[in-house]
């Protein structure tokens, strides 16, 4: 027979795949990327919403190393998060769609909006994207 508990255990509510939205999002930030090259240029991109405590820096960083790109993603004291990301026309549209993406995802707890966003200088002898604290 065994031990049974006199209660019965409730549904628990799903938590979300963060990793299969992650994947997903960089996937088409791979396809997106490969479509074409140009100049290199660095953004400066400034997300507002729901990105702290959430996993953004984390999937931000997957994306861009998906994607190609060179960076560096920071947390800000008012609850928002900076990126500075640098590659092609086409390796920065595909990090910014898999941004977009991962916070359309019904997968993540990420929800943001893009607040800002800048050109500027590119940065020499950057090798990778990182998050920075």
């Amino acid at each position: 027979m065994g031990f049974r508990w006199p209660w019965r255990r409730k549904a628990t509510a799903s938590v979300p795949d963060e990793m299969a939205a992650a994947k997903h999002a960089g996937a088409l930030a791979q396809d997106i990327a490969r479509a074409g090259g140009g100049a290199p240029q660095r953004l400066r991109l400034r997300y507002a919403g729901k990105v702290q405590a959430v996993g953004f820096r984390f999937q931000a960083q997957m994306l861009a190393k998906s994607a190609g790109c060179v960076g560096w993603v920071q947390n800000l004291d008012d609850g928002d998060v900076l990126v500075e990301v640098q590659g092609t026309p086409s390796q920065l549209k595909a990090f910014r769609r898999g941004i977009q993406d991962l916070s359309d995802s019904p997968d993540t707890w990420i929800s943001c909006r893009l607040a800002s966003q800048t050109t500027v200088p590119l940065a020499q002898g950057e090798k990778d994207f990182r998050v920075r604290y």
